[in-house]
């Protein structure tokens, strides 16, 4: 998938409930492409969450993504490391600015 494919749902809020019942506002910050699978890095718009969470894309059901946790710490630890890498990339760029 493409991350253009992506760039439309980038202003809508996306609802997650947490294993408490509690409802969290996030929107979609960034799509990453680690091992030829798509990520979704949701950043939080309430201040009951301090950092944002990273779920697996797995397709698309209409308009909406399919959202799924990763529960494979080496999974996990691959694409936090390219979501840093990147941040980090894009820190310098700013820098060079």
């Amino acid at each position: 998938m493409a991350h253009d494919e992506f760039l439309d749902h980038e202003d809508e809020v996306i609802v997650l409930e947490d294993e408490n019942g509690e409802e969290h506002q996030f929107v979609l910050g960034e799509v990453l492409t680690v091992d030829n699978k798509d990520y979704a890095v949701l950043l939080p718009l309430d201040d009951s969450m301090e950092e944002g969470v990273i779920f697996r894309i797995d397709g698309e059901d209409g308009e909406q993504m399919v959202l799924s946790e990763i529960e494979d710490d080496e999974e996990w630890q691959r694409v936090v490391d390219a979501y840093n890498d990147e941040l980090f990339d894009d820190s310098e760029e700013e820098d060079e600015d």
